[in-house]
């Protein structure tokens, strides 16, 4: 590792592989269904792509569940967190379908969707339903661009941030 002073006195370090950790995404939960089997999944990489037509992109690992749900159902639900929903996003993202019912022991409330199979999650910020146009290979990650079909959101609620391996909650807005 290797520290750098700026001419503001910040000091910037290298290193490639602990650098990662300093990203911030908003987080959500991914639900799919195909062959009477339901999932939800934590996902950080999700990001809109385009706004006309309103497409959002997913990035699943190959091995989870998910991946090979919304490859044969072509569809998945996204909701993104609201600050309330931590535990929900960490028991999502550290269970495996394999091995525990998920919507169980999350005690997840669920709405049923109106285009797609899966179910959305009651409490969430915003909450989207896509059908995949497009699949493409991005490192170890499937890359699906889903068209959403539908989209929900509660104005009330504050997103669920994630940053260096934690949850927070969005802070004051910055005056310009």
């Amino acid at each position: 590792m290797f520290c750098h002073s700026d001419p503001s006195g910040c000091v910037r370090k290298t290193d490639f592989e602990t650098s990662q950790n300093y990203t911030t995404t908003t987080v959500a939960l991914v639900t799919s269904s195909s062959d009477n089997k339901v999932n939800v999944m934590s996902a950080e990489w999700s990001i809109r792509v385009s706004i006309d037509p309103f497409l959002i992109g997913l990035l699943v690992g190959y091995e989870r569940e998910t991946y090979k749900l919304i490859k044969d159902s072509g569809e998945f639900g996204l909701s993104y967190c609201s600050d309330m929903q931590g535990d929900l996003a960490h028991i999502a993202g550290n269970y495996s379908l394999k091995d525990t019912d998920k919507f169980g022991i999350g005690k997840f409330k669920t709405f049923p969707s109106k285009y797609i199979n899966a179910p959305l999650l009651e409490g969430s910020i915003s909450n989207y339903e896509c059908r995949v146009i497009d699949e493409f290979e991005m490192g170890d990650h499937a890359a699906f661009v889903g068209k959403v079909l539908e989209g929900y959101y509660d104005d009330e609620r504050k997103p669920l941030v994630f940053h260096h391996g934690k949850f927070f909650h969005l802070g004051e807005r910055i005056k310009k």
